[in-house]
């Protein structure tokens, strides 16, 4: 059975996350999608309970899709898992340049291979952080996240945009 992680922080999940997850369900037997949680990285719009109900809702018609969090190094979880193959996703230079140092750590560290999937066009410019300002600014996400959970994720994230801005 070919089984691989697809792993982000999906701070919230974007469409093109979703793109991604469905792709790579046609090509693989199993996928994990792997919500990690940075250290360095304190300060999220969603807890990782919150994360995994958000692509819990947007994937659950997706038998051989299994959302799970984790902690420490993905080279190690990956084998915990018993996976050998990383996906990540490419939408420019600058993601190939970072996600190449990655793959690199990941092969020396657990003998774990990356594959990267290039992000389909018409998301490309899509990014959680993109996200995070359209909604600070009070437009809608539409085109942005998945239908299903666009309206939760517009709330929290004008909200803290709001609270941002008290706290300034």
């Amino acid at each position: 059975m070919k089984k691989v992680i697809f792993p982000g922080s999906f701070d919230p999940p974007t469409l093109g996350h979703l793109d991604i997850a469905l792709r790579a369900a046609n090509i693989f037997d199993y996928v994990y999608i792997a919500i990690g949680q940075n250290p360095r990285k304190k300060h999220r719009a969603f807890s990782p309970e919150e994360r995994m109900e958000l692509l819990s809702t947007v994937l659950h018609q997706v038998p051989n899709v299994e959302i799970v969090t984790f902690n420490g190094l993905l080279a190690d979880f990956a084998n915990t898992l018993g996976v050998k193959t990383i996906l990540r996703a490419i939408r420019n230079a600058s993601d190939f340049d970072y996600e190449n140092l990655q793959a690199q750590m990941n092969r020396r560290l657990g003998n774990v291979e990356t594959l990267y999937m290039v992000a389909d066009e018409k998301f490309r410019l899509i990014s959680s952080a993109l996200i995070h300002e359209i909604a600070g600014y009070g437009r809608r996400l539409h085109g942005f996240v998945p239908e299903e959970i666009e309206k939760l994720v517009f709330e929290r994230l004008s909200q803290l945009d709001t609270m941002n801005e008290l706290l300034d």
